[in-house]
């Protein structure tokens, strides 16, 4: 039911931004319908379907953000939209291109959060994007440069968290970074800075 909803909101969007091609909004609802039925292909294990679904919506915000070079939240929707598709690259087991895609968001969002310093939400995007990437770097064996991920995405979170003391979230960031810094650790054997890693996640 939820499937034939989003394919009926999809078919509308496409003729509205078809009749409208010069609507950058039409053109990014078009998007938006796509990822939202790709996540219900995803639920549904269809990760080929689904994998289409990104990339088309991908192509769609690349356009947008290519026209609207300006914009931040153009450049932006260009890195979720690829963060969408490395995650069903991943499920699919496609390491190279899920990487690649990751790899990409990460210097999309690295400009970002350069051009606007005092923002903690694109300084928090990189740390996620970091994360991303260094999860796929586990499962494809490069314990080295993910624990490089996981250090710099570390690093990030304990400024935002030092910066925001109140902040829950913050704090759970830097506990979620420890955490997966850690297990890298166990795996490349270096149990000694594991402890230290998951000790100070858990005093978080």
């Amino acid at each position: 039911a939820a499937r034939r909803s989003f394919e009926d909101s999809h078919q509308i969007r496409t003729r509205l931004a078809a009749s409208n091609p010069a609507s950058a909004e039409a053109q990014r609802d078009v998007s938006v319908s796509l990822n939202k039925l790709g996540d219900v292909q995803v639920a549904a294990g269809d990760l080929a379907a689904a994998r289409t679904r990104f990339e088309d919506s991908h192509q769609t915000l690349t356009r947008l953000a290519a026209a609207n070079p300006g914009s931040a939240e153009a450049q932006r929707d260009v890195s979720v939209s690829l963060n969408k598709l490395g995650d069903v690259q991943v499920a699919a087991g496609d390491l190279p291109a899920a990487r690649r895609s990751f790899e990409d968001s990460h210097q999309i969002r690295t400009r970002l959060a350069a051009a606007n310093p005092s923002s903690a939400e694109a300084q928090r995007d990189v740390s996620v994007s970091l994360e991303k990437l260094g999860n796929v770097q586990v499962a494809a064996g490069d314990l080295a440069a993910a624990s490089k991920s996981f250090e710099d995405s570390l690093q990030i979170a304990r400024r935002l968290a030092a910066a925001n003391p109140g902040s829950a979230e913050a704090q759970r960031d830097v506990s979620i970074s420890l955490n997966k810094l850690g297990n890298v650790q166990v795996a490349a054997g270096d149990l000694a800075a594991a402890r230290k890693s998951f000790e100070e996640s858990h005093q978080i």
